[in-house]
Parts: structure tokens; C-alpha cells; sequence
């Protein structure tokens, strides 16, 4: 009887730790809009959607540009008249010039990603200035919006302060399947039709590593904007959209 017990408590132990993990980890997979909605009113700082009853969504990537997969990404909004931001990181764009030409020239946005995939919460605000500058001066004169957007999409309130002081937007974004960690195909292709809605902004990855997910289920997500009437845009062209914010 005793040994039941004990096992009966290290499984109900072990459930419940399941349990918090699965809620701890929920809303890196899945953005309901209430949950975005106050995210946007507690950090007005950030960028995480726009206000907005229009029928338009900002579709973004990240780490790029990165053969295969960025030239896949292009070939689909192509196909689907699509325009986007890409987020990308200095050191890419070095080493994949005429992919980052083919950005520029499809007429999609390019956005500020710093140089490398070093997490910005742990840099110091010195070396997140130098990372941030380095590649502005590799994308020259191509991110007049000054969008920013921090490796690992933290950033301590000093660094918002400091980057929102050199006149860029700092720019997360609202719905997101975390696809870094390869969940099914299925799942991501589901739960981005869940969070298809006006002024929401989509983040998925396009370099640096394995992307074949965002390759596959970029045509379906096309799909369900079309479906839902929503015309998938760059950041900049939604936050034109946008109400005015009021006074706080």
C-alpha cells in the first residue's frame, strides 16, 4: 500500500510538472488575441500588432538570408503577390549579397536583425550599439523605417530606451508557432490560421539554420490570409494602417 502511494505521488508529481511546463510553454506556440492585445497595452514600447480594423497582416522572417530557404520563401511570395519584412542579420547578408539584392529589388521590406544570433538579453548595451550600427551600415540605405527587431526577441528596458532614443521601432510581433523548435508542420499550419487577423504580425525564420517548416507552410498560410480576406503586407506598410495611440 505504501509503495502505491509513493508512486501514485511521483506520477502525480511528475503530471503536474508536465502541466506548468505546458503552460509556461503555451504562448511561445500560441498568441490568443487577448493575450497579445495586453501585451501591446503593458510594453506600448514594442510592437507586437497594430491596431487596426483593416484587412491586413505583416508577414516577417528571420536570420536570413540563407540559401535554400530564403530563395524558397521568395519564390512563394512571388507566386502569391506577396510582400514581406525580413529581419536579417548583418553577418548573413555578408556572406549572401545577391540574395539580400533579391529582396531589395522583389520590393520587399528589410529590417534591422544585428549582426549575429547572439542573444541580446545577455549583451551589454555597448556591444548590442555595436551590432546594431554594423549592420546598418551593411544594409545602407535600405531600412529608412528603422525597424529593429532583438535576436531572441528580448530586450532589457535600457536597450528599448537607448534603441527608441536613435529613432528605431522595436518590433516582435504577435503570432508565432516557434518554429525554431520544429514543431509539426500540421500544428503550425492550424495554429497560424487561428491567429490570421487584422493587424497581427507573423514571425517565422528564413535562416541560419534548418528551415524547411517555414518553406512548407508558408503556401497555406498565403491560403488562409486569402480565405480570410487579408492582405499580407510589410511591417511598415501595417503600422501605417494603424489608429493613432492615445495620450497616456
Amino acid at each position: 500500500m505504501e509503495r502505491a502511494t509513493r508512486a501514485f505521488l511521483v506520477a502525480g508529481g511528475a503530471a503536474a510538472a508536465a502541466g506548468l511546463a505546458g503552460l509556461v510553454a503555451a504562448p511561445w506556440y500560441y498568441q490568443p488575441r487577448p493575450l497579445t492585445r495586453a501585451m501591446q497595452r503593458t510594453w506600448p514600447d514594442i510592437v507586437f500588432e497594430v491596431d487596426t480594423d483593416e484587412p491586413a497582416i505583416a508577414l516577417t522572417f528571420d536570420d536570413g538570408p540563407h540559401p535554400p530557404y530564403t530563395e524558397a520563401v521568395l519564390d512563394t511570395l512571388a507566386r502569391y503577390g506577396a510582400r514581406a519584412t525580413f529581419f536579417v542579420m548583418g553577418e548573413q547578408v555578408e556572406r549572401n549579397p545577391g540574395l539580400f539584392r533579391r529582396m531589395v529589388d522583389e520590393g520587399h521590406e528589410v529590417a534591422n536583425h544585428f549582426y549575429d544570433g547572439r542573444a541580446t538579453l545577455l549583451l551589454t548595451n555597448e556591444a548590442i550599439l555595436r551590432s546594431l550600427e554594423r549592420t546598418e551600415r551593411i544594409l545602407g540605405d535600405q531600412n529608412p523605417s528603422r525597424l529593429v527587431r532583438p535576436a531572441s526577441g528580448v530586450a532589457r528596458v535600457t536597450t528599448r530606451e537607448m534603441l527608441r532614443e536613435r529613432g528605431y521601432t522595436l518590433v516582435i510581433g504577435s503570432a508565432y508557432t516557434s518554429d525554431c523548435t520544429k514543431p509539426p508542420r500540421a500544428y503550425m499550419r492550424w495554429a497560424f490560421r487561428q491567429m490570421l487577423e487584422p493587424g497581427r504580425i507573423l514571425i517565422l525564420h528564413d535562416g541560419r539554420k534548418e528551415r524547411s517548416r517555414t518553406v512548407d507552410v508558408l503556401p497555406d498560410v498565403l491560403e488562409g490570409a486569402l480565405e480570410a480576406g487579408l492582405r499580407p503586407m510589410t511591417v511598415s506598410s501595417l503600422l501605417a494602417l494603424g489608429r493613432p495611440q492615445s495620450a497616456a
